[in-house]
């Protein structure tokens, strides 16, 4: 289900705002709803996930149509779950996180990427700083919400220690479930055309990424495969 497109930020590897704008536009609540009645009659009633590209990237929006999902969990017996996709930033509202928690949430995706701040300020993601990451983890999970998490490796911040580094802060943070990816650079993104201009972009079927890295593509590759082999240890 998708109730708004596009998002305000401009991280650098992100190709949204370039595709759909950083001015959410948006449904109103009755289509969601109406939307949410159609599923139910279909005989989808176990778990929704909103695939926003930022659920709050209007955060007018989230709080206008939550009370209507509250109602209509109330109407139906909350048996919909509800998921969605949210920068982290949206630790510091818990007016958000409260009515959330009221209408079954119970999962969001947030795109850590990596939990250095040098990485973070380069990618133009200095919103993922406004909280501590590992505090703004403890505090979604407080309102009774699963963090699940993207993280990328391959980055011009990378070092011989990252992937280490990394394996802490997944253990640290005790997210369950994390996509590991390589970067790529994607069209009509910062990235894509700072690398065009540095001559950095491999277009090479054969490799894992079109980027060039700064480090050595075969320790950024053996790193990247440690990295997803001990996260997916159990513990």
């Amino acid at each position: 289900l998708q109730y708004s497109s596009g998002c305000p930020y401009q991280c650098e590897f992100c190709d949204i705002p370039g595709l759909y704008g950083r001015n959410p536009r948006l449904k109103t609540p009755e289509q969601i709803i109406a939307e949410l009645d159609k599923m139910r009659e279909c005989g989808i009633a176990d778990t929704i996930y909103f695939v926003d590209d930022n659920f709050i990237g209007n955060r007018k929006a989230a709080l206008d149509l939550l009370p209507h999902l509250i109602a209509w969990q109330q109407k139906h017996g909350y048996v919909t779950k509800l998921a969605c996709e949210a920068t982290l930033n949206i630790a510091k509202r818990p007016e958000i996180l409260e009515k959330m928690r009221e209408a079954a949430f119970v999962t969001i995706f947030c795109g850590i990427e990596t939990p250095d701040p040098d990485a973070l300020k380069a990618m133009q993601k200095d919103h993922n700083m406004m909280v501590g990451i590992l505090e703004g983890v403890k505090t979604i999970n407080s309102y009774g919400m699963e963090v699940v998490s993207g993280i990328i490796l391959g980055l011009d911040t990378d070092k011989p220690g990252t992937v280490d580094a990394l394996i802490k802060f997944i253990d640290d943070s005790k997210i369950p479930l994390l996509t590991i990816n390589l970067l790529q650079a994607l069209p009509k993104t910062p990235l894509w055309d700072r690398l065009e201009r540095a001559n950095r972009l491999v277009l090479d079927d054969g490799r894992d990424s079109n980027v060039q890295f700064l480090m050595p593509y075969d320790e950024v590759i053996s790193g990247w495969k440690r990295c997803m082999k001990i996260a997916d240890e159990p513990s």
